[in-house]
């Protein structure tokens, strides 16, 4: 006997859940998702579909240079993005200079005393063919180096064994990289960041901001050079020990330097220098040639040291000067990093500042030590200025303040250092059993710090209160998801971004082969039942290298560069910079208070919030995916637009606006089909506006047993 209509409400939350059966989430939560691509928690209820993204610089995309973008970050209203340099060296190759082996990618290229390490980006012009092989214009990277040749990986094997190439075979180098501010209405414009930073095994610039001293500040470290401090147009690398004659007049020399002719050695009277053989030292204002060269903002090392007052160094080649004694001018800047010490910064992977003091970690040569300058001064890191170095231990993976701790990652240990000074410094440990295995997921957002370990994503104040206990991961949701992320792309390669207006964090994945294969989570806070939860989605097609969020004239923007070179804008129109846009949201399997009772359905109400005009896929699937059990066909449902509102605003008529939009939050249809449980799949694809989607209501009538 057949019973009158029945109609269910479901409210759209609770997130994307990959790794809980369908029997318990169509009981406890309906408007849960299996499938939830491109959305996100909608700030007026339900789930909306993302934004787009477009060129940050619709006249000026591309960043000069070649490769990703390395680095993104925004200082003082101007988005800064670095980026690997084209053409550090150009020039044309002896006669016939590439070597092909038969049957082998692996080629050899001649290029006398070339002086490149390995790690080098080069690409060729004007070669002919040989061995069945033309390299021109194929970006290659240096696999082996000699003095006089070095050998690449071409991208097909040669078909037979030959030398050649002809007379007029240009090469052109890349192997420092640049630093580049955004001016409005000029562009990238041109380098404003020191030159020579070397590009070999950089795979990604951090950035943190201060102000100890109310100036904005950037600190920035890459892995491989000295980290840099950037203050409006001045960039300056940190050393160990250094000073400028405005603000240490302890950090110059008077007249220091003696040479002697035909010889490489040059003596620095250098009163109480503390240095030893291997220490690395530079100067600048030194104003003439020391033995035939100019030794300003170049690297010297320390050969040998005669005693307190005296050191020695070794020029590249012997002096083509007269013998030199007590030359240099009265105002000579050195700086200094000592080889021996543990607040060697070069390499430097990350930086933050804590209670006034810089902090770096992740120094090549010391990966287990924290270093940190004096108070307020993030150019002096002597003890007698109050810095110093801990060793916490483990291999660091990345560093984060919050509130009154210093948080230490490891892979699978994490610390925290307390206290104000290194007077009362306190390093503790939290857990000796997980870590972050990945340095660009640790994030501050809703009151904690969240990270990514080995058991999925976790916040630290609960890692912190009850250690390795897996149920303190905030992801358990979609633990199968994260579980499969690894596997598919490099975790180094990650990225991430907090949009704080509307409490969220994206995790960026991308693909070095495909757009389309770039995968992320986005994470956001909603608060429902009165408590506070997260409630997490895929994301797919953003390949972004880097990203970043601040503040340009007081209003967030969010920013990421991508592996082409170009600087994008988030949540700016309706596109993936003029490629679709695909989301999926498909709801638990619902089965309506009974799994056994058959249900005949009739009718849906689909509760939208659209922000334009768009069409909406409505699909069903009956059964839990069983495929004895038809489906119906995809029943597409459209908004009319946006409803315009007028009011005493100021309002702006072009294309982005659709006008005479339904006031109607309702989409209705009737539905047909039957089975004992019942799945909404709702999908949009185009470059359509965003919609939310708040809830929907299905009308059935419910048959007996069968």
């Amino acid at each position: 006997m057949v019973d009158a209509l029945k109609d269910v409400t479901v409210l759209c939350r609770g997130g994307l859940f990959t790794n809980e059966d369908a029997l318990s989430l169509a009981g406890t939560n309906p408007g849960a998702a299996i499938r939830m691509l491109n959305m996100e928690v909608s700030q007026f209820g339900g789930y909306r579909r993302i934004s787009g993204f477009a060129p940050f610089d619709s006249s000026n995309t591309t960043v000069p240079g070649l490769g990703k973008i390395l680095g993104i970050w925004i200082h003082q209203d101007k988005v800064y993005a670095a980026r690997r340099n084209a053409g550090d060296a150009t020039g044309t190759l002896g006669s016939n200079p590439i070597t092909v082996t038969d049957e082998s990618t692996t080629l050899t290229i001649a290029h006398t005393s070339h002086g490149l390490a390995v790690g080098t980006f080069v690409t060729f012009a004007g070669a002919t063919a040989v061995g069945g092989l033309t390299i021109n214009s194929v970006e290659m990277e240096i696999l082996t180096a000699a003095t006089n040749s070095f050998t690449v990986a071409f991208t097909s094997a040669g078909t037979s064994s030959a030398s050649g190439g002809g007379s007029s075979v240009t090469y052109s180098y890349s192997y420092n990289y640049s630093i580049y501010k955004h001016i409005s209405g000029v562009g990238w414009g041109s380098n404003v960041g020191p030159t020579g930073r070397g590009v070999i095994n950089v795979s990604k610039l951090r950035t943190a901001d201060h102000s100890f001293t109310g100036t904005p500040v950037d600190v920035i470290v890459d892995g491989i050079n000295r980290p840099l401090r950037h203050s409006d147009t001045t960039f300056i690398e940190i050393f160990d020990k250094q000073g400028t004659s405005a603000t240490d007049t302890e950090a110059q020399l008077s007249n220091a330097f003696d040479s002697v002719n035909s010889d490489a050695t040059v003596t620095v009277d250098h009163v109480a220098h503390t240095l030893a053989v291997g220490d690395i030292v530079r100067y600048s204002g030194v104003n003439v040639n020391v033995g035939g060269v100019s030794i300003n903002d170049a690297d010297f090392t320390v050969a040998t040291v005669a005693d307190a007052d005296t050191y020695t160094f070794e020029l590249g080649s012997t002096s083509s000067a007269g013998s030199q004694t007590n030359v240099g001018g009265t105002v000579i800047d050195f700086f200094y990093t000592r080889s021996t010490s543990s607040k060697d910064f070069i390499g430097a992977k990350y930086t933050t500042d804590f209670r006034n003091h810089q902090f770096f970690a992740g120094m090549s040569i010391n990966p287990n030590f924290l270093a940190y300058s004096g108070p307020n001064d993030d150019l002096d890191f002597t003890v007698a200025a109050g810095g110093d170095t801990i060793n916490v231990g483990f291999v660091i993976t990345g560093i984060a303040k919050f509130r009154d701790s210093l948080y230490i990652f490891g892979t699978d240990k994490i610390k925290r250092l307390t206290g104000n000074t290194r007077a009362d410094f306190i390093l503790s440990e939290v857990t000796n059993n997980i870590g972050c295995i990945a340095s660009d997921s640790i994030i501050e957002i809703g009151g904690d710090i969240l990270f990514l370990a080995s058991d999925g994503i976790r916040p630290i104040q609960g890692t912190a209160r009850i250690g390795d206990i897996e149920l303190e991961t905030v992801s358990k949701p979609i633990q199968q998801l994260l579980q499969a992320l690894p596997s598919n792309h490099t975790l180094s390669n990650m990225c991430s971004v907090v949009i704080r207006n509307k409490t969220q964090f994206r995790y960026f994945f991308p693909s070095t082969s495909s757009t389309a294969d770039s995968e992320g989570i986005i994470g956001g806070l909603r608060f429902a039942d009165r408590r506070v939860g997260w409630e997490f989605g895929q994301l797919l097609g953003i390949q972004a290298s880097v990203a970043t969020s601040g503040l340009i004239n007081s209003q967030e923007v969010v920013v990421h560069g991508d592996l082409n070179g170009k600087v994008f804008q988030q949540d700016l129109g309706n596109d993936f910079d003029g490629s679709e846009v695909i989301s999926v949201y498909a709801t638990p399997f619902l089965y309506f208070n009974s799994t056994e009772k058959r249900k005949v359905f009739q009718h849906l109400s689909l509760f939208t919030r659209p922000e334009g005009s768009s069409t909406i896929n409505l699909g069903v699937a009956f059964d839990w995916d069983d495929p004895n059990v038809p489906n119906p066909l995809t029943y597409p449902l459209t908004t009319a637009g946006a409803l315009l509102r007028y009011t005493t605003g100021s309002g702006t008529y072009n294309s982005t606006f659709t006008f005479d939009g339904s006031s109607s939050p309702v989409l209705e249809t009737n539905i047909q089909g039957s089975g004992r449980a019942m799945s909404l799949i709702i999908t949009s694809t185009g470059t359509q506006a965003p919609y939310s989607i708040s809830g929907f209501s299905v009308t059935y009538q419910e048959y007996g047993y069968r």
